[in-house]
Formats: structure tokens, C-alpha cells, sequence
């Protein structure tokens, strides 16, 4: 696109930051072929478009503009608490971490009285 189309393209977006809406978008781009072909390009080519703003960045932003990484927490491994299930103490029962992992160790299974098992076609990685 030479610099032509690119005054043209600052042209339209200027003029579309001045619409105001009235009508549904999908009919205005059937309605106006240019801006329907502008709003493709604008999500299909890269482009550079200059814009003269300021922004103020929050920590997060900052740090990963200046590549400082975040802190790393250590593996908290297998967490574990006791806990009561009907009155039958289960020790080093998981606890929950806030993934969504619905399993319970088959000692505990049988220690809870549950009755069979049955089979599944779950895969578990």
C-alpha cells in the first residue's frame, strides 16, 4: 500500500471515530463497500498506525516491558490435611488447590465403603 492508501486509511479511520451509530454495523459495511474493505484490511494486514498517546502502565505492563520476570513459587508437591468423611478419619487426604482434578485414591475408596467400582473411559495425563 503506498502512501497513498495509507492517508486514505488515516482518512477513514478518523472518519470512523466520528460515526456515530445508528444503524447495526453489518449493515453499514454492506451499505459502504470502502469502509467494509478498510475494516478487512485493518484485521487482515499488518500496518503500522501512528498514535500519539499516553498511557500510564500499570506494574505487570512495566515489568514485562523492562523483561523482568515474576516471581516463581516452589512446588508445593502433594499438599495434605486430615479430614472426616461420616465420622472415618482419612490422614494425608489432597488438598484442594483449586484445579479441577476430581479423583479419590482407591485406599480411601475402600475405606469409605462406596461399593463397586465401575470402569471408565477417562484417560488421565
Amino acid at each position: 500500500m503506498g502512501k497513498k492508501g495509507i492517508r486514505n486509511a488515516s482518512e477513514i479511520l478518523e472518519v470512523l471515530r466520528q460515526v456515530k451509530v445508528n444503524i447495526p454495523l453489518q449493515d453499514m459495511i454492506k451499505q459502504v463497500p470502502t469502509y467494509a474493505k478498510f475494516l478487512k484490511d485493518l484485521c487482515t494486514i499488518k500496518r503500522g498506525l501512528t498514535v500519539n498517546k499516553k498511557v500510564f502502565l500499570t506494574e505487570q505492563v512495566s515489568a514485562i516491558l523492562q523483561c523482568k520476570s515474576p516471581l516463581k513459587y516452589k512446588d508445593p508437591g502433594r499438599p495434605t490435611i486430615s479430614i472426616m468423611i461420616g465420622g472415618k478419619v482419612v490422614e494425608k487426604a489432597l488438598l484442594d488447590l483449586g484445579e479441577s482434578v476430581n479423583l479419590l485414591p482407591y485406599s480411601i475408596y475402600k475405606q469409605l465403603g462406596l461399593g463397586e467400582l465401575k470402569p471408565t473411559t477417562s484417560l488421565y495425563l
